[in-house]
């Protein structure tokens, strides 16, 4: 009997067949609002490997389509020619991080290929419904804001982020994956998208300010957070691509900010986030 689950995420839809009925059933709630009947993109098989050793030192290996890759709890191969990946966990409590790995990375390849869009690491918030995109490596203030919002802005996802580009409107889509070390009382898996007002790369600092990026620093300074995004040359040149018509449209900048809720008002009057937002650019340079 086969235990399947099907999920689309960012328009991508994925067939992920279980080790049984109660890994089914793990999947199914940890996606639910992604849960869909769309003929599936792609086929992940994830299997239990009870014998995993997790002190492994961690590798990933490119060749030409495929990926074989073992992190952390879990050994996998993505193959982008057939669209099938396989990935193991050690038990049921790691398979959905595991399915999440594969898809992520799935999702980072597709979407610049053939959807117009990117995959991002960031937290994705919405306020005044804008939606606003922090982005860049760990430990530069991501999952600082998001700890800010509660009460002030919504957050959508605190780990990866897409931002499409296939309509006239950039848009910012929640994903199901969330950060790993992120407090089971702030994750909540949504389906939602908003229109995209910045982005923003954070950084601690003694006050706010607003530091607007140029398009080609914009593009390096988020190829600095998504290297691995890049490292097939088959996918370099899409990426690369779409994140110049992304800077091209939606205005980056890096955010310096000190911890506090002060943070809000502050980016409602610098970029025009309150009342009617509809015509003009933020008033910061």
């Amino acid at each position: 009997m086969t235990h399947m689950v099907t999920l689309t995420v960012a328009g991508v839809s994925f067939a992920v067949s279980a080790p049984d009925g109660a890994w089914a059933a793990e999947l199914a709630g940890r996606y639910a609002p992604y849960l869909s009947a769309a003929p599936p993109d792609w086929r992940v098989r994830l299997l239990h490997q009870a014998d995993f050793d997790p002190a492994a030192a961690p590798w990933v290996i490119h060749e030409e389509q495929r990926t074989r890759f073992s992190v952390g709890h879990m050994t996998g191969v993505i193959d982008l020619a057939t669209r099938v990946a396989e990935v193991t966990a050690p038990e049921l409590g790691y398979g959905g991080s595991a399915v999440d790995r594969t898809i992520s990375f799935i999702l980072m390849q597709e979407l610049p290929r053939g959807h117009d869009a990117l995959l991002l690491h960031g937290v994705a918030l919405v306020r005044h419904g804008w939606g606003l995109a922090h982005c860049g490596r760990s430990g530069v203030g991501k999952t600082t804001t998001a700890r800010l919002a509660a009460g002030y802005a919504e957050v959508l996802v605190d780990e990866n982020l897409v931002i499409s580009l296939a309509g006239g409107q950039p848009l910012l889509l929640s994903t199901p994956f969330w950060g790993g070390s992120t407090p089971l009382a702030m994750i909540r898996r949504v389906k939602r998208q908003a229109p995209l007002r910045a982005l923003l790369l954070p950084e601690h600092g003694p006050d706010f300010a607003l530091e607007r990026l140029t398009d080609g620093d914009a593009v390096l300074a988020l190829l600095t957070t998504e290297k691995v995004a890049i490292e097939r040359v088959s996918s370099a040149s899409a990426w690369l691509a779409t994140a110049e018509k992304l800077v091209a449209q939606i205005p980056t900048y890096r955010l310096h900010f000190r911890p506090t809720q002060e943070l809000w008002p502050f980016l409602d009057q610098a970029l025009g986030l309150a009342g009617n937002c509809s015509a003009g650019g933020p008033n910061v340079g």
